[in-house]
């Protein structure tokens, strides 16, 4: 018997396959994903190798649909320009929040390995990255220029958010020492955040 095309079209995911990757993300934050195979990515899910081959060529495959469901979300609260009359503290806050949400279950050890191992996935990571701190930049702009927010240097603001979101919230577990849940960490951060942003 031959072996099956290389080339051989994928199914397109099922609910089943979905939630089977959905499991497999929580499972790869611990991870070393460059030298994973994908025997060992199928036991962690307890799957066959075969059902993994039915919707995907490649691990990178793997990895980058997992990553592509999150950057989805994380798309969907971002936006190019803002509406009129939009509360700007009430809208930083939903975003803060949202965004919290949805990365809260990844790792820095999982971000670190996408970065140096799959380019092309980061890419796609990068680029999501500046369209949520695009719509930062749009609040942080309309609050400055309308008297809302004290004036800063929105460049060093940007910078804060995206150590908060990629470096602090990856890495909760750091500040279990001080018994802080993930959401007291949101809130205080958001705190600090008002104190220094809302003009008085």
């Amino acid at each position: 018997m031959g072996r099956k095309a290389i080339n051989k079209e994928r199914k397109k995911l099922t609910i089943k396959a979905e939630l089977w990757l959905q499991d497999l993300f929580y499972k790869l934050q611990d991870k070393d994903l460059d030298v994973l195979t994908l025997d060992e990515i199928a036991e962690l899910i307890h799957i066959s190798k075969s059902t993994i081959y039915t919707y995907f060529r490649t691990k990178e495959e793997i990895y980058s649909t997992i990553v592509e469901r999150i950057l989805e979300k994380l798309e969907s609260l971002t936006y190019e320009k803002l509406f009129k009359g939009i509360d700007l503290l009430r809208e930083y806050e939903r975003l803060l929040l949202n965004i919290c949400k949805i990365v809260q279950h990844i790792s820095i050890h999982f971000l670190e390995n996408i970065k140096l191992n799959f380019p092309d996935i980061w890419k796609k990571v990068n680029s999501c990255t500046n369209k949520i701190l695009n719509t930062f930049m749009l609040l942080y702009k309309r609050g400055m220029s309308n008297g809302t927010f004290n004036v800063y240097n929105i460049e060093l603001l940007l910078i804060m958010d995206e150590n908060f979101i990629m470096n602090v919230i990856t890495n909760s577990k750091a500040f279990s020492k001080e018994q802080l849940t993930l959401n007291e960490l949101v809130n205080q951060y958001l705190v600090m955040r008002k104190r220094a942003l809302v003009c008085s």
